[in-house]
């Protein structure tokens, strides 16, 4: 859980990073689109680790099956978060998807970092 955590705070970090660019880029609007795309990022990975980690099994078959139906509600929360944004934040559909690609980056980079989630 430990992970998720580090891996959703600098998710974050860099939702509010963009926002700013974004904001002082554009407009108002794009920096409040960026945060959000950036936001919604950090819940699903926050939410994944809730489910996938607060969960205790010594049952292997019942570790795989949690895993499944944590990511397919993860999915079906993306889908529902994703078709808000795209209802209330149309005009600014761009600033929210370029910094929701943004914060998947940090998955490549929590790979290299030690047990201790650093």
């Amino acid at each position: 859980m430990k992970t998720a955590t580090h891996i959703a705070l600098y998710q974050l970090a860099i939702a509010l990073l963009f926002a700013l660019v974004w904001g002082v880029g554009k407009n108002v609007e794009s920096g409040l689109a960026a945060l959000a795309g950036g936001g919604i990022s950090a819940l699903l990975t926050f939410y994944a680790g809730i489910v996938n980690f607060g969960r205790v099994s010594d049952d292997p078959k019942q570790r795989v099956m949690n895993f499944y139906r944590a990511e397919a509600r993860k999915w079906a929360l993306a889908v529902v978060l994703f078709g808000f944004s795209a209802k209330f934040m149309a005009e600014n559909f761009a600033p929210l998807i370029v910094t929701f690609s943004a914060t998947l980056t940090v998955y490549w980079f929590a790979l290299l970092w030690k047990d201790d989630g650093r």
